[in-house]
């Protein structure tokens, strides 16, 4: 269900005018206030301040909003926004500069938008409905796609796109989760995890997600092959 919290509608307001003045803002002082609004709602939604958040990692973030299990959706989602005005007012700051410390604020900016986008997700898993959500994933996937993706970040990904009945765009990222990751325990129960779920599910709604049965089959079948084949390869390793 979509955001109804009036504390939080109002928080959103204020990211809002954070990224105007990122995106209108000239000079230094536009940039300025725009980061003393930023730490301003950090501090209000978090406790925390602008440089705190940056050091704590996406998992970190995700427990202290209480994940997995009491995940307060609401107060992610608008996180998630937060970093994704720092995100851009860090690159504003660096005013394109391509120094070594340009490549920092870059990088830099790339972590806050990867935060973002393990906020969203497990903002999406756990129900929040806003209208924007999707596009705001779909827009940080987009954006990060030069970067590998830690495991984690990944395999929610995957079970976003599965989630959402994007089989065809699971399975991809399935087998391609295999050349990252090798095919270990893990590797093998999601993807066999995988399986099971649409061998359930009607055709209808196999073909709506691009991955007609006969597909499910040869993709089942071309993965466990996979497997096979890198059990072999491991024990061939080990005997010689």
């Amino acid at each position: 269900m979509p955001i109804r919290d009036d504390f939080i509608l109002r928080m959103l307001d204020s990211v809002a005018e954070v990224m105007a003045r990122v995106l209108t803002g000239s000079g230094g002082a536009g940039l300025a206030e725009a980061e003393r609004e930023l730490a301003d709602a950090y501090m209000q939604l978090t406790g925390s301040g602008r440089a705190l958040v940056a050091r704590l990692s996406s998992e970190q973030l995700l427990a202290i909003l209480g994940a997995p299990m009491r995940f307060n959706r609401e107060r992610g989602y608008v996180l998630a926004r937060l970093l994704e005005a720092d995100a851009g007012l860090t690159e504003a700051e660096a005013g394109g500069d391509a120094s070594p410390s340009g490549a920092a604020a870059e990088g830099a900016a790339d972590t806050r938008r990867l935060k973002a986008l393990d906020l969203y997700l497990e903002a999406a898993k756990a129900g929040l409905d806003e209208e924007d959500l999707e596009a705001r994933i779909g827009g940080l996937v987009a954006a990060l796609s030069g970067l590998a993706l830690p495991e984690s970040s990944y395999w929610r990904v995957f079970e976003h796109a599965a989630g959402g009945g994007r089989f065809a765009e699971a399975e991809d990222l399935l087998f391609d989760a295999l050349a990252r990751f090798g095919a270990g325990a893990d590797v093998a129960e999601r993807g066999r995890a995988f399986y099971r779920d649409l061998e359930a599910l009607p055709d209808e709604a196999l073909e709506a997600g691009a991955l007609p049965r006969d597909e499910v089959v040869e993709g089942r079948a071309a993965f466990e092959a996979e497997l096979r084949g890198a059990d072999g390869a491991a024990a061939g390793g080990s005997s010689a």
